[in-house]
């Protein structure tokens, strides 16, 4: 009698249906999922600030930040100097617009790689379904631009600005971010082996040349075809390399005559000493790396803080007018290049940033050196142009890079 009735016990234990276990991660789910949406989505906005790039991301990175334990990594302690090193600039500068914007740069450079890193590594968000997604939703707003009008879904993005002459926009400010964030989403395919990748990258590299019609990332994109040769150095890389970066070359500057981008290719391919002297954007680029640089080597590598650049700029360019063109150069208080600001800001502090890309990628392909050269040399070259270091779909690298090492260790390994 008591089997029987132990054996009934046991076959209701089995039927009742208890709530799963997911039910309970639902309220961190959807936390997750905000701050991977605003860090795809870094310039859709609700209120505008008077800046393109919109703080949600760091604000649901500094929230989800107190869920973690505390326990650090080699990488977020370099990178936590480089924060910390900010608020000390912080607190010896003048606190004005310009100082705090630098100062949430360095701040999203420490929260969002380190909540990323646990976002990814906790499984609760598919990375592939929702890196895929957001690459079909840039590109379908892109393309919706271009065949129904530039403006469609622009005003849920601040200071929206473009030409007759150059592409869309998307969901970015400019033509020249949209580029930016393809060329990013093309960095994160090439580190995993998802299916259907290279149909992705391909939509990627369509939405650079005809929608973004962007020159500075078409530069990237031929930066990083041009460094995959170079590295890889093997007859098949030459014989796919040069044909590709001579093929696109000609498509556009033929394709896209009568535009911006078409004219700048004819310039390189032509006469390419000259473009600093027909070119304002790319004279204007030229001159911020080249005097940040420039200020953080004269200053024996120190730090000038956060209210130096303007009156450091204003006196140096007249110094270089046979070089650059002064009229084309911007002279305000930010500086338009993510490693220039930081070592001029900064000094040798900046330096910790390349060491923790350095770092990371050299444990991800140390027994692949031609991929750890060929990334490397590629996120490092184009950080020097206009993308800022708080920019966060390259924080979020940092932290896939994390990720992808602590995949590398604990999982395949097993």
């Amino acid at each position: 009698m008591k089997s029987s009735r132990l054996g009934l016990k046991v076959l209701s234990d089995r039927l009742v249906v208890k709530p799963p276990l997911l039910r309970k991660n639902v309220p961190k789910k959807a936390l997750y999922f905000l701050f991977l949406f605003f860090v795809f989505f870094p310039y859709i906005t609700f209120v505008n600030i008077g800046t393109d790039m919109q703080p949600y991301g760091f604000i649901f990175a500094f929230v989800i930040f107190f869920l973690f334990k505390k326990k650090v990594t080699f990488s977020e302690v370099m990178l936590g100097l480089v924060f910390l090193s900010s608020i000390l600039f912080l607190l010896v500068n003048t606190i004005d617009f310009a100082a705090l914007r630098s100062f949430f740069n360095y701040s999203s450079l420490f929260f969002i790689p380190y909540v990323s890193y646990r976002v990814l590594k906790s499984q609760c968000i598919n990375f592939e379904f929702f890196l895929k997604f957001s690459i079909v939703i840039w590109f379908s707003v892109s393309v919706l631009q271009v065949v129904l009008d530039k403006s469609f879904l622009t005003f849920i993005v601040s200071h929206v600005r473009t030409t007759e002459n150059r592409g869309v926009t998307g969901l970015a400010p400019e033509p020249t971010f949209l580029g930016i964030v393809f060329i990013f989403f093309i960095l994160y395919l090439l580190h995993t082996n998802f299916k259907h990748k290279k149909i992705f990258i391909a939509v990627c590299i369509i939405g650079i040349v005809f929608l973004a019609k962007s020159s500075m990332a078409l530069l990237f994109l031929a930066l990083l075809i041009g460094l995959w040769g170079l590295t890889q150095f093997s007859l098949k890389s030459i014989l796919i390399t040069i044909p590709s970066l001579l093929f696109v070359s000609l498509l556009i500057s033929e394709f896209f005559k009568g535009t911006r981008m078409g004219y700048i290719t004819t310039q390189i391919i032509n006469e390419p000493s000259s473009l600093l002297r027909v070119d304002a954007s790319i004279n204007d680029r030229f001159s911020h790396v080249f005097f940040s640089l420039k200020g953080f080597f004269e200053n024996f590598l120190i730090g000038h803080g956060y209210n130096s650049w303007e009156p450091y700029v204003t006196h140096q360019v007249q110094l270089y007018q046979n070089l650059i063109v002064v009229e084309w150069v911007s002279l305000g208080d930010r500086i338009m290049s993510g490693y220039g600001t930081a070592f001029f800001e900064l000094g040798f502090l900046a330096l910790l940033i390349p060491m923790v890309l350095f770092y990371l990628l050299f444990k991800l392909y140390s027994k692949k050196l031609k991929l750890f050269w060929f990334h490397f040399l590629f996120i490092n070259i184009i950080m020097f142009s206009a993308i800022p270091l708080g920019f966060s779909l390259f924080a979020f690298y940092i932290g896939l890079l994390q990720y992808l090492v602590w995949k590398k260790n604990h999982v395949y390994a097993k």
